[in-house]
């Protein structure tokens, strides 16, 4: 095949990468060049589709994997959203049960749910878990030093 059919199929393969963002057709597209350096340097078909399907097994099973873990991290290290509040302390402003109550919480008030039992105006409560609106909070039991 000329080198020129297989650059062809390399653009295509980054075009079809664009539009699916899967890393299958990066790993193509790597493959095609290759075979296109082995048709640029007159090595015969065979080789070139030989050359292709290797490069293409080796990147889809060794780098795809290593691209994945990178590029499409779930966790950057840093909390946001609700996953801030956990393990916040906050300060109930009335009393809070079960059923429900106000937390002071980073300057903000919250409706609160206690896990179990009732918690006092005033007690200091750690946030569990966000439940929609609610914190679902625990008392903070003092640290006693020996």
């Amino acid at each position: 095949m000329h080198f020129w059919i297989w650059l062809a199929l390399a653009g295509i393969f980054v075009v079809l990468e664009i539009l699916t963002m899967s890393l299958i057709f990066a790993s193509f597209a790597f493959a095609a060049m290759i075979g296109a350096l082995a048709a640029a340097l007159w090595i015969h078909s065979i080789a070139q589709w030989l050359g292709f399907a290797i490069a293409a097994v080796l990147t889809l099973a060794i780098l795809r994997p290593f691209a994945r873990k990178y590029l499409f991290a779930k966790n950057s290290g840093s909390q946001t959203g609700f996953d801030v509040l956990i393990g916040a302390k906050g300060i109930c402003i009335s009393e809070v049960t079960t059923e429900g109550g106000r937390i002071r919480l980073q300057n903000e008030t919250w409706s609160a749910r206690a896990l179990d039992g009732s918690l006092e105006s005033g007690q200091q409560v750690i946030v569990t878990s966000i439940d929609g609106a609610v914190a679902l909070v625990v008392p903070v039991v003092p640290s006693e030093n020996f």
